[in-house]
């Protein structure tokens, strides 16, 4: 019998994309309106009184017209980033009508939106896929990883040595500036918690490994009696929601999801219990305030700051201010704890290579190059699942929106973590496309059509069977048969 020779479209893949982009569009809009209405109440909570105006209001939406980049992009790191610093530049945009700053307020907003769009350009759209020389195996992967658990240990019993407290929150905030460590232990320790511990438990949790992921996810939260730190805690908590979101939802929509939860859940809580509960002050102080609401007003402290004093020029980063010197002789966070008194304000790259290096005028070409920078990610994790991507990150990402690029990277774990990526086997490595069918001949195979010159057959459960070589195999879905006619 002769058939037709023919290939079949991913007409599946298109309607569902076009579906699913739709909601993910919709919840993104959703999920910079609650942004905004998070930042508000954070603000009234202060005491500082705000009186939303028509002008406002369409001022800030006009960054809804950003909003078709992230429905072109395919997901990867880089979309992750692109909705948190979106989120972020929304809220200073809208705090912006309200400034009693020295700056300038539609200069600087409009410079901060056409940064934010230089931004996002390469991080979405460059996702060229980073050549691997070499390919680890899942089990070397598994023993290196087991290795990095075991450093984690000790480095956790070493952190004990210089100091071990199991205080409350508020108690603490006041201990935490009296914790003395060697330089080399905390940059260690910080590369560890933000990289290799997320990652950790990524790699376990996605492999089924509940023994090894729970030790992975429990060790953070070890850290807080030497650190003191309230993200480590939080961490326990945010990486197995991000991994259940992921795993629920498709990625875009998952992103959306996992970063606007604690916002809506800290607001329903600071709205409905009694003021001063202990829980709604808790979620409410770090999710609405610390994760989000502090780094858009980060960048309206330091837009106002470097409107009258002169320019870092790139000092922050220790080497630069070696070679060059620098007109502070103090860290930025410490200047900015006296003047403002809000503690040691660290700010996310938009203001610290951004405002503080360069000024306005440059401020959109050092976002390009700063998202050209991140796009780096998307390269390295190319081949691994969004489900990896998104559970490894969180930590990684929490840093990039409140402490310095050069910082994130070196300190807090992003470059090793761009590594670990690169590093990781992806689904593909080490899984056969298809597998063999011992109890079916070829002979008594019924064909549906031909495809390239192999006869398939598809079975109602979306499974194909072919026949290569004389052999009945089968593929689990279309994607994966035409993956095998490419090799």
């Amino acid at each position: 019998m002769q058939y037709a020779d023919r290939s079949f479209p991913h007409r599946w893949h298109l309607e569902l994309t076009g579906s699913s982009e739709l909601a993910a569009q919709v919840l993104l809009a959703f999920y910079l309106a609650l942004v905004v209405a998070s930042l508000t109440a954070v603000e009234l909570a202060a005491g500082i009184a705000l009186h939303p105006s028509w002008s406002a209001m369409l001022g800030t939406a006009v960054s809804l017209c950003l909003l078709p980049l992230f429905a072109f992009a395919n997901f990867g790191f880089g979309y992750l980033v692109g909705v948190a610093f979106t989120g972020m530049v929304v809220g200073f945009v809208w705090l912006s009508y309200f400034t009693s700053s020295r700056y300038d307020p539609a200069i600087v907003r409009w410079s901060t939106l056409a940064s934010l769009l230089a931004f996002l350009v390469p991080i979405l759209v460059q996702n060229w896929r980073a050549p691997r020389m070499f390919r680890i195996k899942t089990k070397t992967m598994d023993i290196c990883v087991k290795a990095l658990l075991v450093v984690a240990v000790l480095l956790l019993l070493l952190n004990y040595r210089y100091g071990f407290a199991l205080v409350g929150l508020q108690a603490a905030a006041q201990l935490r500036s009296g914790i003395a460590q060697p330089t080399f232990l905390s940059y260690t320790t910080n590369n560890v918690i933000y990289a290799v511990l997320p990652f950790a438990f990524a790699f376990y949790a996605q492999r089924g490994s509940r023994l090894l992921a729970a030790a992975s996810l429990l060790l953070i939260p070890c850290f807080y009696p030497a650190l003191l730190n309230k993200t480590v805690l939080f961490a326990a908590i945010w990486l197995p929601f991000i991994f259940l979101t992921f795993r629920s939802f498709e990625p875009k929509q998952a992103t959306v999801i996992s970063l606007g939860a604690p916002l809506a859940l800290g607001l329903l809580l600071h709205a409905t219990l009694p003021a001063g509960n202990p829980i709604a002050h808790s979620v409410f102080g770090y999710a609405n305030e610390r994760m989000f609401a502090i780094p858009s007003i980060a960048i309206d402290y330091y837009a106002d700051f470097f409107a009258v004093h002169p320019k870092t020029h790139f000092c922050q980063i220790n080497v630069i201010r070696m070679i060059f010197g620098c007109p502070y002789s103090e860290q930025l966070s410490v200047i900015f704890a006296g003047r403002y008194g809000v503690g040691n304000l660290n700010a996310s790259l938009f203001a610290t290579e951004g405002i503080a290096s360069t000024g306005l005028i440059w401020l959109p070409l050092v976002m390009f190059m700063c998202g050209l920078m991140l796009s780096i990610g998307n390269s390295c994790s190319r081949h691994l699942s969004p489900l990896m991507i998104a559970t490894s990150s969180p930590l990684a990402l929490l840093a990039l929106l409140n402490v310095p690029l050069s910082t994130t990277l070196l300190s807090n774990g992003l470059f090793l973590l761009f590594l670990l990526w690169y590093l990781c086997p992806g689904e593909q490595d080490e899984k056969r496309y298809y597998s063999e069918q011992p109890n079916r001949s070829a002979a008594d195979f019924r064909a549906d059509c031909i495809v390239e010159g192999v006869p398939v057959h598809c079975r109602r459960d979306g499974v194909i069977d072919a026949i290569v070589d004389g052999r009945v195999v089968a593929f689990e879905n279309w994607v994966d048969f035409f993956k095998f006619l490419r090799q």
